[in-house]
C-alpha cells in the first residue's frame, strides 16, 4: 500500500527513531498513502523532493531529547535544536534531508492525547523497522480538523477508498 519512494525515507527514518526509543506515530500524507489512497507528497519550496514525512511525536522532554539523537544519527545539525526550550505545544520541527522531507509535530488538532492515539494506531512492519501508523479515524478526526483543501481532499478520497469506489 505504501509507494516505494515513502517506504525507503520512512525506513531509514524509523530505524533512526525506533533505535534511540522516541515515540511516535507516523501521520500525515504517508498515513494516507497507508490506507489506500496514492497522493503526491511533495515540498512546495524544494521541487526535487518528492517525499514529505509527518510524524507525531509524544512531546514529552525526554522523548525530544531521544528525537534530537535519532536526528544526530540522521546527520541533522541539532546544535540550535538542543539550545531552544522545549515547549510541549509549540516546538514544530521541519526537517530538510538530501531526498525528502521531515516534519515533527507535538500535537495534532482534533485528536485528544498522544497515547490515546498510540493506542488505536496501526503497528505495522516496514524493512524490519515496528511503526505505528495513526488509525484511520484519527487521520480522518484530524483531517476535519484542520480542514484545508488537501485535507478534505484526503477525507474525499479515503471515504472512496473505503467504500471501495476509489478508481
Amino acid at each position: 500500500m505504501i509507494s516505494d519512494a515513502i517506504r525507503e525515507s520512512l525506513a531509514k527514518v524509523c530505524a533512526a527513531l525506533n533505535k534511540h526509543g522516541v515515540e511516535f506515530l507516523v501521520i500525515g500524507g504517508a498515513a494516507v498513502n497507508y490506507y489506500g489512497y496514492r497522493r503526491p507528497s511533495a515540498v512546495a519550496y524544494r521541487p526535487e523532493i518528492n517525499v514529505d514525512l509527518d510524524f507525531w511525536y509524544n512531546p514529552t522532554i525526554s522523548n525530544y531529547h531521544n528525537l534530537l539523537k535519532a536526528l544526530d544519527e540522521l546527520n541533522v545539525d541539532t546544535i540550535d535544536l538542543k539550545k531552544l526550550v522545549f515547549d510541549p505545544k509549540r516546538t514544530f520541527l521541519k526537517i530538510p534531508h538530501k531526498t525528502f522531507h521531515t516534519d515533527f509535530l507535538p500535537i495534532m488538532e482534533g485528536l485528544k492525547s498522544f497515547s490515546e492515539s498510540q493506542r488505536n494506531a496501526e503497528k505495522v512492519t516496514i524493512d524490519g523497522n515496528e511503526l505505528f501508523i495513526i488509525s484511520y479515524n484519527d487521520l480522518i478526526l484530524n483531517k476535519l480538523a484542520v480542514n484545508r483543501s488537501t485535507d478534505k481532499s484526503d477525507v474525499d478520497e479515503l471515504n472512496k477508498v473505503k467504500k471501495g469506489r476509489h478508481s
